[in-house]
């Protein structure tokens, strides 16, 4: 756990530091992915609040506002990977004068990369899935136990994330790292990964409760506001592989 901490420390540390340094470097993705929610939110507002509503109750969203809603999803999950590469490239290559824009060819190389990894990824969860579908048939309905089978399941799936997914940050710097290469690299430290994965948890579940406290209404508002918490909670994941791929593959000191 003492590994765990000082791990998960070093990332929050690298963002929370200079946070104004911090914005400086994501800014590009950050005006992506709220500009794509804004767009949803002004030109798919009918198709927001029809998915908000119960499904039996509401009705058929226009069509061009689900499409509008397809492009700006599309358009966030990109400004997602562009934050993460920037992230990556700013700590790994030093934070002197060093070009962190990435060109063309490497972020089309980094999304390829991420979105091999998630199918990966979706393949080694079938199974933790399946396991805890038939723990809550077991355990029946409670919502105490649905809770904790949640919880163990959502840990589950991010020990799983944090031992395939250091091909990132390689992908980020130009390089190419396969799954099974992530897999033995994080090997010696595939006990402390758990604890690192319920902090994760832990953080992960208190942005989704100040999340849900907070008081948009309006469907746009609302899209913005979690698009905000997810780039949150995608910022730090993203800085903890980072210190991860900085640790295990380059040999760089927790200092």
């Amino acid at each position: 756990m003492i590994q765990a901490t000082a791990l998960f420390t070093h990332a929050l540390n690298m963002l929370f530091y200079a946070p104004s340094t911090t914005l400086r470097v994501i800014l590009p993705a950050v005006l992506w992915v709220m500009g794509a929610a804004a767009v949803a939110g002004v030109l798919a507002g009918d198709a927001l609040g029809a998915m908000d509503q119960v499904i039996d109750n509401a009705a058929p969203p226009p069509t061009d506002q689900l499409l509008i809603l397809i492009a700006c999803g599309l358009a966030g999950i990109l400004g997602y990977a562009l934050m993460a590469i920037l992230w990556h490239r700013y700590v790994l290559l030093g934070h002197g004068g060093t070009d962190l824009r990435p060109g063309a060819r490497l972020f089309g190389a980094y999304v390829w990369r991420a979105i091999v990894l998630g199918f990966v990824q979706f393949l080694a969860a079938l199974p933790i899935g399946l396991a805890m579908l038939l723990l809550g048939g077991l355990t029946g309905s409670s919502p105490a136990a649905l809770l904790l089978i949640g919880l163990v399941a959502g840990v589950a799936f991010l020990w799983l994330a944090l031992r395939l997914s250091l091909v990132l940050p390689a992908a980020a710097l130009g390089h190419v790292m396969s799954v099974r290469e992530s897999w033995r690299a994080t090997e010696p430290l595939a006990g402390t990964l758990w604890a690192l994965a319920v902090l994760l948890a832990v953080v992960n579940t208190l942005l989704g409760v100040i999340a849900s406290i907070l008081p948009p209404a309006d469907p746009g508002l609302r899209l913005m506001l979690d698009s905000a918490i997810y780039l949150i909670e995608g910022l730090v994941f993203v800085s903890m592989l980072t210190t991860l791929y900085g640790h295990l593959v380059e040999g760089r000191e927790l200092g």
